[in-house]
This record gives C-alpha cells, sequence and structure tokens, in this order.
C-alpha cells in the first residue's frame, strides 16, 4: 500500500512539471529559426527604444544647422488706415501716410560661435547615448540570443536522460514483480527521475523567460526562436590571455557613459562661455522710410502762429475778467514762482476795507 501511495505521488508530481513546462511552451506556438546576424538587423530596424533615441540623434543634428544660420532681416510696413481730412481709406497715394523699416541683429563677442559650439556638444552626447543605449540593448540580445540557444541543448540533453531512465523504470518495475530487484531500488531510480523533472522544469523556465525578453527586444509577440549557432565558429577566452590593464584601457575607449560624462562637463564649459558673452551687447542696424517724413500733410506754419495768438487773447480776456470779478490768485502765485526763481522776496499787508499793499524785494550779488 505504501508503494503505490509513494507511486501515485511520484507521478503526480512529473505530471505537475510536466504540464507547467507545456503550459510556458504553448504561448510560443510559432517556431522560428534564425542566426545572429538576422537577430541583429532585426533588433537595429524594429527596436522601439533605438528609434526613439535616432529620432533625438536627427534632432540634435538639426539643432546645429539651425545655430550656424544667421538671423533673418526684419521687415516693417506700416500704412495709414483711415484719413480723416480727405476721408479716405488705406490711401497709398503720395499724399497718403506710407512708412516702411528694415532691419537686422549682428550678434557680438562671438556669441554665434558659442551656441554652434554648444549645439555640437549636445549632438555628440546625444550621438553617445544611442550607441550607449545600442551597446546595453544589443548585449542583452546576444545574451538572450546564447542563453536560448544553450538552454534548448541543455533541455535536448535532459529529455534524452528522462527517457533513458523512464525506460529502465519499466524494466526494473518489471523485475520488481518479479522479485529480481528490491523495491528500494526502482524507488531510488523514480527519485532520481523526479529529481531530473525538477531541474528540466527551472531550465525550462528560464528558457520562456528569455524567449519573452528576446521577443520584446525584436518588437514580435509569440515566437519561439531557435538560434542556428555553428559551434566551431564558437571561441572561449581564458583568464590567462586577459590583462587588466588591457580591459582599463578598451573600457576607456569605449565606454559611452564615461564620454557621456565628459560631454556634460564640456557642454557646461561652454554653456559658462556663453553667459558670459551675453554681458557684451547686440547691435541692431537698420534703415526707416516715411513717405510724408511725420510731419502734418500741408502744414501752415503762419495758421499756427495765428492760433497761438488767439490763445494768447483768450488767457488775456480771462485774466482781464479775473480783475473784474476781484481776481483768482491764480495771477499773485505765477508771480510768487517767478520772484522764487530769481531768489527774491514778496511781502503782503492788507487792510479790510482799504487794499493789499505787495512788496517785492531782490538781492544785489
Amino acid at each position: 500500500m505504501m508503494f503505490s501511495i509513494n507511486r501515485f505521488l511520484l507521478s503526480f508530481f512529473i505530471l505537475l512539471f510536466t504540464s507547467s513546462y507545456i503550459v510556458g511552451q504553448e504561448s510560443f506556438k510559432e517556431i522560428k529559426t534564425i542566426d545572429i546576424t538576422e537577430a541583429d538587423s532585426a533588433f537595429l530596424s524594429k527596436n522601439l527604444l533605438l528609434l526613439a533615441e535616432r529620432y533625438n540623434v536627427d534632432a540634435a543634428k538639426a539643432q546645429i544647422m539651425q545655430a550656424k544660420l544667421f538671423n533673418n532681416i526684419t521687415l516693417n510696413v506700416s500704412q495709414n488706415v483711415y484719413d480723416p481730412d480727405r476721408k479716405l481709406w488705406f490711401d497709398a497715394s503720395s499724399k497718403g501716410e506710407t512708412a516702411s523699416s528694415i532691419q537686422k541683429l549682428f550678434l557680438l563677442a562671438g556669441k554665434r560661435n558659442k551656441l554652434i559650439k554648444m549645439a555640437e556638444l549636445s549632438y555628440n552626447k546625444e550621438e553617445q547615448t544611442y550607441f550607449d543605449l545600442i551597446r546595453t540593448l544589443k548585449y542583452t540580445l546576444r545574451s538572450d540570443f546564447y542563453n536560448i540557444y544553450f538552454l534548448n541543448q541543455t533541455l535536448s540533453l535532459y529529455d534524452k536522460e528522462i527517457s533513458s531512465l523512464s525506460k529502465l523504470i519499466t524494466v526494473f518495475e518489471k523485475q520488481l514483480e518479479k522479485g529480481y530487484v528490491s523495491k528500494k531500488e526502482v524507488l531510488r531510480l523514480k527519485s532520481f527521475l523526479f529529481s531530473l523533472e525538477s531541474e528540466k522544469q527551472g531550465y525550462s523556465t528560464l528558457l520562456i523567460s528569455n524567449l519573452a525578453d528576446f521577443n520584446v527586444l525584436l518588437h514580435t509577440s509569440n515566437i519561439n526562436y531557435v538560434p542556428q549557432v555553428d559551434a566551431k565558429s564558437l571561441t572561449f577566452a581564458t583568464l590567462d590571455s586577459i590583462k587588466l590593464l588591457s580591459l582599463i584601457d578598451t573600457a576607456t575607449t569605449h565606454r559611452y557613459d564615461l564620454r557621456m560624462a565628459q560631454s556634460d562637463i564640456d557642454i557646461n564649459k561652454a554653456n559658462l562661455n556663453y553667459q558670459q558673452a551675453l554681458a557684451t551687447p547686440d547691435i541692431t542696424i537698420g534703415a526707416g522710410w516715411d513717405r510724408n517724413g511725420s510731419f502734418v500733410h500741408n502744414f501752415n506754419f503762419n495758421q499756427m502762429l495765428e492760433r497761438l495768438e488767439n490763445s494768447f487773447v483768450l488767457q488775456k480776456n480771462f485774466i482781464r475778467n479775473a480783475f473784474a470779478y476781484r481776481g483768482s490768485g491764480i495771477g499773485l502765485s505765477l508771480v510768487h514762482k517767478i520772484v522764487a526763481i530769481h531768489n527774491g522776496e514778496i511781502n503782503v499787508l492788507s487792510k479790510i476795507g482799504k487794499g493789499t499793499v505787495v512788496e517785492i524785494n531782490f538781492r544785489q550779488d
């Protein structure tokens, strides 16, 4: 009875691991063979992160072109809308008011060259960011590619071992029924089979994870890629052939993240030079044309004098009327300001019913 229970449990766990492996494989129904060259080509053309970063590089390159351009010439044209004297709209004749001007801004203190330098450094940084992303993602791609290849080889070996062991257990069970072998030997073999199935399940889970990552990198879904690798082309490096100083020099030369850090320093230095150059004012050169020269059309100087004379007459009549109505005090206020300008003094003595005496004194220097 105990033997039957153990056999049932062992069969149950083997069925559980096998079922989970089958469920994981069902999500990758389409099988496709691929080599490393095809994987690199599909990766560079379909990966969305690379495409987005590539657009950033193109945008930074466009900034260089824009920084090299000179400032555009500014043209202003103005036209009088309505002439109330002649009652005309948009009068463009010789008697209408039309003006135009043209201007151009010139940057001094080398501001244009400094902007170009900053744009070039920003372009270099974006390019280094792009290559660093390629390096990181391509490392992940190739790691997944070869992991999938070796995991398939490992699972194939496990399938052979499990198949051979299953056949051996079947033979031992028949021999157990005849009494030629002990029950302990059969249980030992089944325990070993269970261990192999458990290890296979772990490798299968790892394979599914690598396949999922590989699909993401190639912008595909649910494809079971089967890597094709020429075993003769594989080379294995040994630690004896690798020198630490050589690795450091290689990393210093090819590590794009190190270059990005240096680019940040260069950009900040260039920005400092540009900010210092902003202390120098720029110059704007231009020319203007005004058809009537901003003067009043048909200007009459005599008419202006006549209007001024009439205004003085009105003021004279106002003052006379002020005296007629016992004054308003405005005249005395004006006299006080004039005397104060000349460093003089005004003394006023008033008596009710008799009048007012105003005494003005100036100093003799």
